[in-house]
């Protein structure tokens, strides 16, 4: 049978005080005095008494709770962000509450207004969408907001270098000898990321949401590299798309001259290995691949992934300290601060020799 649960009634009956004199004490509101605040907070203890959260909210005017909008839970990245969140809130005194949109922006909205709802004191949220933040500048207006991994213009948040990671991923690839190099991404339908070439450059246009500034700092080392890209090396797939390990599949049967392939996500990484895999193609004798992924088969395959992680824990942790700063009026200019990728050698990037020299 489940245990009843004690109430400010029941730390009165024992206390030998009223309901009233109990709640003062408890609450440590009004005039209490000493023996009889003694003699509640005894009883209190004994009887296992814990108050209400929204009880004491209600009195106090806070509820010491932060909520999370999270983009999708089950990525690595979000779920390591909550854990950063989570450690800089408890040690701070507040509790967090999650809510998942997983990357649908009714799902986002809703959740927004479910958490504003319940009484949250701010919000952290990894948006699903950054041209649209209509509902974001609403909610600011009634508590601070701090983003996460994607930033909308005029909030403030904490992202990764994500462009400096596909400039990092294209040179890492340059530096061992290849020349055809080919980037296979997900990208967001409402967000697309285009290839624009005039005349021998190719420019990447899109909103500055992490796939984008992947894409555009990968084909703009290429191109510094003094190597040049063709539009066709970049293969986009919406997300999500059921049909992903398909498409992947197609793009490697047409381009079986690249000699190393970076995947710009997560999703990517899986359906790149696997279709590898299935094609017989020896990593990294036959092609070299380096993947953005924080998941840990890319440490326990062999040979081990090359991969450009993100650090999720110190993203969310950011978060969280930027957002407490702003909940005790702590509040500055709005900032967008950058946290560096990281790097993970593998064996999965095979040194290409440069040809001999031609006898004279």
């Amino acid at each position: 049978m489940k245990r009843r649960s004690v109430t400010i009634k029941d730390v009165a009956q024992a206390a030998g005080v009223s309901r009233a004199t109990a709640a003062r004490a408890l609450g440590d509101y009004g005039y209490s005095s000493g023996p009889v605040r003694d003699a509640v907070m005894k009883a209190a203890e004994e009887l296992g008494y814990s108050p209400s959260r929204m009880a004491k909210a209600m009195r106090n005017g806070r509820s010491h709770l932060i909520g999370f909008v999270s983009a999708d839970i089950t990525d690595g990245l979000f779920s390591e962000a909550l854990g950063g969140i989570c450690r800089v809130a408890e040690t701070a005194g507040y509790q967090v509450v999650v809510l998942n949109s997983s990357d649908k922006l009714d799902d986002e909205i809703t959740g927004i207004t479910t958490l504003l709802s319940h009484g949250v004191e701010g919000l952290i949220v990894s948006p699903v969408i950054v041209s649209h933040s209509e509902h974001l500048t609403e909610a600011e207006q009634t508590v601070p907001i701090v983003c996460v991994d994607r930033v909308p213009s005029g909030l403030s948040g904490v992202v990764s270098d994500n462009e400096g990671a596909g400039r990092k991923a294209a040179a890492r690839a340059v530096e061992q000898g290849h020349r055809r190099i080919g980037l296979v991404a997900s990208v967001q339908s409402e967000e697309p990321v285009q290839l624009e070439r005039s005349g021998s450059t190719v420019h990447v246009v899109g909103a500055d949401r992490p796939s984008v500034l992947r894409v555009r700092g990968f084909v703009d080392e290429l191109q510094n590299s003094g190597l040049g890209i063709d539009e066709s090396q970049v293969c986009l797939i919406p997300h999500p798309a059921g049909n992903t390990f398909a498409l992947v599949s197609e793009w490697l049967d047409e381009h079986s001259d690249l000699t190393a392939i970076v995947a710009a996500d997560s999703y990517q990484a899986r359906h790149l290995y696997r279709a590898l895999r299935e094609r017989k193609r020896s990593i990294p004798d036959d092609v070299s691949i380096l993947v953005f992924s924080d998941d840990e088969w890319t440490q326990f395959v062999s040979p081990a992934v090359d991969t450009i992680s993100l650090d999720g824990g110190e993203m969310g942790a950011r978060a969280a300290e930027a957002l407490l700063r702003e909940i005790e009026g702590e509040s500055g200019d709005r900032t967008v601060e950058s946290i560096p990728t990281i790097y993970r050698p593998g064996g999965s990037i095979n040194r290409i020799k440069a040809p001999d020299s031609a006898p004279r």
